[in-house]
């Protein structure tokens, strides 16, 4: 068959980062593999609107596309989806993802034919197989449809857990490489933390644990990235980089014993990252980590299920900037807290100064226990389905909360930058190459980029 996978952009229009999408990528080596014809279509780089898309699906006419859906694309994924079967009332549209696993029934009002319940790598290939003969679709394990009445109907269960290592790499050729300016990478996939402010992969797409691949395989990856692509960067998407300590430092040596010659970013834990670490992760060539602090007040942290204190944060991010890496941080205005809890983290990012600072109001995302108990929190929802609401990058009026009033928040973003300003700090919307701190708030235009300086577009 010639199926499609779609990933929609976010429907908050602020330029975000541009990673290619390895989920699909995983799902479409996997069929191209079994002999199907294959295409990605990355609306983050492909264009604003839909034009693009319909005329790909106009030319390469596929029997199949597939949508992967996370809340802050699914107002957009919706739109698609309808005008596709307006367009094309037999072709056969797949859904997957977290949004999708969480609310699938939506999905198959919105016009979706299946909705894949957790991870879709175990069950794609039958999954195909039985829409291409349009055999029954009961037998499968965790997918949501409408039956020959109608009627929606949901198999048991969700999919079998994904083991990393016995995955393909993916395709590359897949993606179109031109429109990034770097390569991606998974080493690991899950998280065994449960943060109150994420929905976690875990529990939600993967049923249950983590997924760690062998770091040997891990470094067979980066070098045929390296000597198939020309590949310089790699940013590394897992929640936390390999997760374990002894493989990170397994990795680490490895890596820098074989010499790669291949720059990397990884997202840690602070609670991670020892001097040890740090000093293993620079000598590998990592040249840049993003770490989640959220907030400067410990009853914050504690309260939002962070499980590490201010004090751990500090000694991890000292780590890793006397490692001589470059360090971003993350930062979440809005969990629950006093007024002057929250402005607690102005003190601690100046006393941490790292190179980078992104702020974010609290999303209470679906598949939290913000959204699900609201109240409960302090937390008030207008309307639980107006996902167009729930992206990062703005402040949204459809999401409030008891303990900071709308007016109090701009205040405190208007505080922070004046507060980092002063210290140096340039904002994302001003900031150029050769700016060492820069900081971005739901207030700037610009997000800032992955890679520092710019690396020029990879190679195809």
């Amino acid at each position: 068959m010639r199926i499609l996978f779609v990933a929609p952009r976010s429907y908050n229009p602020k330029q975000m980062y541009r990673e290619y999408p390895l989920g699909i990528g995983f799902l479409g080596t996997l069929l191209k593999q079994g002999g199907h014809e294959v295409r990605v279509f990355d609306q983050n780089v492909e264009g604003l609107d839909d034009k693009a898309l319909l005329k790909l699906v106009a030319e390469f006419q596929p029997g199949i596309v597939g949508f992967s859906v996370i809340t802050p694309n699914y107002p957009i994924a919706r739109q698609q989806i309808r005008k596709l079967k307006q367009q094309g009332p037999e072709l056969r549209i797949i859904a997957g993802g977290i949004h999708a696993t969480l609310f699938p029934e939506d999905l198959i009002a919105d016009g979706a034919d299946v909705v894949v319940l957790g991870e879709g790598e175990p069950v794609i290939h039958q999954l195909v197989a039985c829409v291409e003969e349009g055999r029954d679709l009961g037998g499968l394990t965790g997918v949501v449809f409408r039956n020959g009445a109608g009627q929606i109907t949901r198999t048991p269960g969700h999919s079998q857990t994904t083991s990393l290592d016995e995955l393909p790499v993916v395709d590359r050729s897949l993606y179109n490489l031109p429109r990034y300016t770097h390569h991606s990478m998974l080493a690991s996939r899950g998280c065994p933390h449960h943060c109150a402010f994420c929905c976690n992969y875990t529990g939600t797409v993967r049923s249950d644990g983590v997924g760690i691949r062998a770091y040997e395989r891990v470094i067979d990856e980066i070098q045929h990235l390296r000597d198939t692509y020309n590949a310089r960067e790699i940013f590394f998407a897992d929640d936390i980089f390999l997760l374990r300590k002894h493989d990170i430092l397994a990795f680490c040596r490895a890596y820098a014993a074989r010499r790669v010659g291949v720059r990397w970013i990884g997202q840690m834990r602070a609670d991670r990252v020892d001097p040890t670490v740090a000093e293993a992760m620079r000598a590998a060539e990592c040249q840049r980590i993003y770490f989640g602090v959220e907030s400067g007040s410990d009853r914050i942290l504690q309260d939002a299920k962070k499980g590490m204190t201010t004090e751990q944060i500090r000694r991890g991010i000292r780590a890793a900037l006397a490692a001589g890496m470059r360090v971003k941080t993350g930062w979440i205005y809005g969990l629950p807290g006093s007024i002057d809890e929250q402005y607690e983290s102005i003190p601690f990012m100046l006393d941490l100064r790292p190179h980078e600072i992104s702020i974010h109001q609290l999303i209470p995302f679906p598949g939290t226990i913000y959204y699900t108990d609201p109240g409960r929190f302090g937390i008030r929802i207008a309307d639980r389905k107006a996902f167009e609401s729930f992206c990062y990058g703005g402040l949204e009026g459809d999401i409030q909360f008891d303990y900071l009033s709308h007016q109090q928040l701009l205040q405190l973003l208007e505080d922070t930058a004046s507060a980092l300003e002063a210290e140096g700090y340039v904002s994302s919307d001003k900031a150029t190459p050769g700016d060492e701190y820069i900081y971005t708030t739901p207030l700037s235009r610009n997000s800032m980029n992955v890679f520092r300086p710019a690396a020029p577009a990879i190679a195809a």
